[in-house]
Formats: C-alpha cells, structure tokens, sequence
C-alpha cells in the first residue's frame, strides 16, 4: 500500500509540475447517462489518489474487524481451556486428598479431553479407591490409546488381571507390548509374576538370566522364586532323588547361584531332608555367610545338627555382634533341643537388638523349661512391640 501512494504522489507532483512549466492544467470532460462532469487534469488525479485511498481504508477497516472477531473467538477457546486446566488440576488435588468422590467429579469434566491421558490414569486411581474396578479398567484401556500413557495403563491392566489369576490373558497382553515397553523393569517383574502363576518355571528361569541386568536387585528374589517352583514341580511329580539328580545334572554356574542354591534347599527342607540341606549349606558357604542362605538354618531340625553349629560359631568369633547370627545359632539350637546354646546365642541377640522374632523364641524356651512368668512377660513384650 505504501508503494501505491508512493506511486501516486510521484504522480500528483509531476502534474503539478507539469502545469506549472507549460501554464496548461489540460481539460478532461465525464458524460455518463446524462451526468456530466468537468474537471482539469490536475483535480481529476486528485480525486482518483482519494477514492483509491479510501477504499485502501475500508479494506483495512475490514481486515481489522476479522482480526478482532478472530481474537474474540480465540479468547473464548483460551476461556475454555483454563476451565479445563481447573478440572484437571482440581481433580488431581482431590485425588491426593484422597477426596475421591470430588476427583471423580473434577476428572469426569475433561473425561474427552487430550491430557495425553494422564486425566484418564488419574480418574482411573479414583474409581479404584471408590471401588468401581469395571470403571476402572475403562479408564486404563482408553489411556493406554495415548502413547505417553500406554505404558502406565497397560501395567495396570496387567497387575488388574494377575489379581484376578487371569495369568495367561496377561500375557498376551505383555507379548503385545512394544520391545522397548517389554523391557521396562517395572514389566519384566509383572512378566515374571504372570510366568510364575502360569506355573511355567522352566521358561521363568532361562528369561530371568537376560533380565538380570534391568532387574538388578531383585533379580536373585526372582530366581530364588522361579527355582523354588521348578524343584517343587519335579519333586512333586519324580520324588526327591529325582530332585537331586537333576540338581546335579546342572551346569556348574546354575549350582553356584546363590538364589537357586536357597530354592534347592529350600525344596530339601521342604521334602523332610535335613540332613541333605545341612550340608548342601554347609558346602555352599564355605566362601562366607551368604544373605540368602543363612535364614536357611532356621529351619534345620537335626538332633546333631554339629555341622551347621561350627560354621555358625566360626563366622561369629570374627564378627561377633551379628544380630542375624545369633539369631539364626539360637533358633538352630533350639530345634535341635540344646537349650543351653539356644538361650546363650538368644540372649545375647536380644540385647543387640530385641527383636520380635527373638523374643518369640525366647519365650518358647523359657515355656519349655516352665519358667511360666519369664515366658509370659517376653510374650507380652512382644505383643508390645508388635503394636507398637
């Protein structure tokens, strides 16, 4: 538009100029329909630079009226947005309120709304504190259509059905997923749970050894699981010396896992050989006590159980505050009927640490030698501690 006055009044200044040299405005004569006009050549140009002028005017005038109308009609989708925004916020506020009727409410506003699906998780964790488990489940499958809340919402569902036992629908569902969403530790857990209830054990055990890495510290609780109910199985079905065969049949490096060392233990307890699990203790902890085999001596019931007790008092004379140790030397003892040794390690234990399980113990002892007020006041003391 600057460019057309520009050109204009360049124009407008030669006729003027023109006029001025040759003292000749010129003559320029309009009939049209019995409407006459006379004007010079320097008045006409005037008025032609002022009728394209105007008309310069309206069309901004009525560029600017679309821009305000536009504006109007983007503040009132602003307006909506904010109250959307409220809800959520408000739901959200709600829901870790624990005001879960308000948060329903609140969340049930932008139920249709893109919140990338979070809106739908949040409402989902409302109607479950509210008991509503179908509505529930809804929300989960509608959120897990968003690709930012795909991978929440399908862990939901898949712990939804490993409750419900439905262990082989959770599965499809794992082997649905995307490889990267596969590998998620939070999934590979609620993989193994779902392989677990399935009762494949076999197939948990080869797919636990390349989960080790993203599982890291719960991976030896997994192995320990999935062998305690591969060895249950071939107990069950083949016997014990079958299980023992087979345990032997294993490579070397599955036989020195300490969690699958615990879970063939654990099964040689269970089946009544206790004299096998003492020494299959015994053998694998030459190195050390280890974590997950320790607790194991609890449960041995031998009348001489001279094996388990030597290696138990020869890791306390080097660390002989070990509140575990104790425990497990007094609980090991007590099974083995020498209360002597029992109350010694017992006591000692207490005054490290005075825990429940120990105290239990100890008053077992002291009621199985009758000393019935001793007894009683450690069991109370328990029970203090329990609610305490």
């Amino acid at each position: 538009m600057i460019r057309i006055l520009v050109i204009f009044l360049m124009l407008v200044i030669a006729l003027v100029v023109s006029a001025m040299v040759f003292d000749d405005r010129g003559y320029v004569f309009v009939e049209f329909s019995g409407w006459v006009m006379e004007m010079n050549v320097f008045s006409m140009a005037i008025m032609v630079i002022v009728f394209f002028i105007g008309l310069l005017l309206l069309s901004w005038a009525v560029k600017k009226s679309l821009l305000i109308a536009s504006g109007s009609k983007n503040w009132l989708g602003s307006w909506g947005t904010r109250k959307k925004q409220k809800a959520f916020n408000n739901g959200l506020f709600a829901l870790a309120e624990q005001n879960y009727l308000e948060a329903r409410k609140q969340l049930s506003i932008i139920e249709h709304d893109d919140f990338d699906g979070l809106n739908l998780l949040a409402a989902a964790q409302a109607e479950l504190a509210l008991n509503d488990t179908e509505k529930a489940r809804e929300n989960w499958r509608l959120a897990a259509t968003y690709d930012k809340a795909a991978l929440a919402a399908n862990q939901f569902l898949i712990a939804d059905l490993l409750q419900q036992h439905n262990s082989s629908q959770a599965l499809e569902l794992i082997e649905q997923l995307e490889a990267k969403q596969q590998n998620q530790p939070n999934v590979l857990k609620l993989w193994a749970q779902a392989l677990g209830q399935a009762g494949k054990w076999q197939e948990l055990k080869d797919k636990l050894k390349a989960w080790k890495k993203p599982l890291g510290g719960d991976y030896e609780l997994l192995m320990q699981q999935a062998s305690k109910g591969s060895f249950a199985e071939i107990a069950s079905k083949q016997g014990a010396a079958q299980l023992k065969q087979n345990w032997q049949s294993l490579p070397r490096s599955t036989r020195k896992d300490p969690a699958q060392q615990a879970a063939y233990v654990q099964q040689l307890i269970d089946q009544g050989m206790h004299s096998d699990a003492e020494q299959a203790l015994v053998e694998y902890q030459k190195a050390g006590p280890q974590p997950l085999l320790v607790p194991l001596f609890k449960q041995i019931k031998l009348p001489n159980p001279s094996a388990s007790i030597k290696k138990l008092e020869a890791w306390l004379k080097q660390d002989d505050m070990n509140v575990e140790l104790l425990s497990t030397l007094g609980e090991l003892a007590f099974h083995a009927n020498d209360l002597v040794l029992a109350e010694k390690a017992l006591g000692k234990a207490l005054k490290l640490g005075n825990r429940q399980q120990d105290l239990l113990l100890m008053a077992q002892l002291k009621e199985s030698q009758q000393q019935e007020h001793q007894a009683l006041a450690l069991y109370k003391q328990s029970m203090a501690q329990q609610n305490g």
